[in-house]
């Protein structure tokens, strides 16, 4: 009898660029015989590939293991599909999802039970042409997405079982996320030890909250045109209504049209790890988490844009326009063992009333009070609660006596 060899998945392999399960191909008696990478979108054969049955019944000219025989011609199947088939071949049929020509028994929609010019007796030379010969969409869609999932452009089979699985779409694995973490190990690692995990992934869709899995004509194979629109589609009143603390940023932005470079580009990625961080806000880098902070240069995401000598340099007439003459206002307010972070005078999204997105008002423990900035074509004055009014100016330094 022949029996169809199974496949285990044992680790991860990089390939190509391309991360990739690597399987075992193990006997009847579960012995692994050979790892091989999973990716062969070709699986046209070096020689013909033969059925074994058909092999013999051509050698002995009896064709009867598979069909009833009159007047020495081979007729009609002895039983039906795919009980016939089950007679030499594990049965394909007994988890909870099944594909469709497997559950009809149609197994020769797949493969040709006499011979072919392909592995596995396939009618077509690659994986994608066969299932594509029935998903059409999918043929329509692999044609014509600028972004196609590595594991999709390669073939199907790579995440999805073509017989019958115990999970939905015949997937090996839960899509929502179990599936993606078998090739994205770097991500499952992140995600087992970063302090704060996105909230999205909580959330009852997971890793596809965010991911079209087969593909989209954006980058990453987000489901929005930019990270700033998919943010804003659940960081909206939805988290409102959710009863989250965080503040609805869409309703933020649009009553804040004086927007921040990255929000400008549409790009909230720049600055946050859409899955996780260590940081402050999920942050790419170190953000102080305080109002007051003892200054150091690798404490500030800023840094990865905007110049240390802004802050660090105490007398400049370049680096900033915050200044009194030559002294910087930013080294007096900030590079201190005190100092005040950044977000006490600024909103890294968006502001209205002010320029430089400057807050209309900053928040000191309870306290919410108004920064009152007035702008002057050389300098300008703040005089929020904790001081009296101070002005600064470029070009005429002023001294505030308060």
């Amino acid at each position: 009898m022949f029996k169809h060899m199974n496949k285990i998945i044992i680790t991860i392999a990089t390939v190509g660029g391309l991360t990739a399960a690597v399987i075992a191909t193990a006997g009847t008696d579960n012995t692994a015989a050979a790892a091989t990478v999973a990716f062969e979108p070709n699986v046209k054969s070096a020689q013909k590939v033969v059925h074994p049955p058909y092999e013999m019944a051509k050698a002995d000219k009896d064709c009867s293991f598979c069909h009833t025989e009159k007047d020495g011609k081979s007729g009609e199947l002895k039983m039906d599909m795919p009980d016939l088939c089950y007679q030499c071949h594990d049965a394909k049929d007994t988890k909870k999802f099944i594909h469709g020509p497997v559950g009809a028994g149609a197994c020769t929609t797949c493969h040709d039970p006499h011979e072919s010019e392909n592995l596995k007796l396939l009618r077509f030379p690659s994986i994608n042409q066969l299932c594509t010969s029935c998903h059409a969409d999918k043929g329509h869609f692999l044609k014509n997405t600028k972004h196609i999932h590595p594991p999709v452009q390669d073939q199907c089979i790579n995440c999805h079982d073509a017989h019958t699985s115990d999970y939905k779409f015949q997937l090996k694995a839960d899509g929502k996320m179990d599936l993606c973490l078998m090739c994205h190990v770097e991500k499952k690692e992140h995600l087992a030890t970063v302090t704060h995990k996105h909230g999205a992934l909580e959330r009852p869709k997971k890793c596809l909250e965010c991911h079209d899995p087969h593909g989209t004509n954006t980058p990453k194979m987000l489901i929005k045109e930019t990270s700033k629109d998919l943010c804003l589609s659940c960081h909206n009143d939805k988290m409102e209504q959710e009863g989250s603390k965080l503040i609805n940023m869409d309703k933020h932005l649009k009553e804040n049209p004086d927007h921040h470079g990255p929000i400008l580009w549409g790009d909230c990625a720049a600055c946050h790890n859409p899955h996780g961080s260590d940081n402050l806000r999920m942050l790419k880098k170190p953000f102080p988490e305080t109002f007051y902070s003892s200054f150091d240069e690798k404490n500030y995401i800023c840094f990865e844009c905007h110049e240390p000598a802004k802050i660090m340099d105490a007398n400049t007439t370049t680096a900033t326009n915050f200044r009194n003459g030559s002294k910087n206002m930013h080294f007096v307010h900030v590079d201190k063992e005190k100092g005040r972070t950044c977000r006490a005078c600024h909103d890294f999204h968006g502001t209205k009333e002010y320029p430089h997105h400057l807050r209309k008002k900053t928040t000191f423990g309870a306290i919410n009070f108004p920064i009152r900035y007035i702008e002057t074509p050389t300098g300008g004055s703040c005089a929020p609660a904790c001081h009296a009014r101070r002005h600064y100016d470029r070009e005429k330094p002023i001294e505030n006596l308060k």
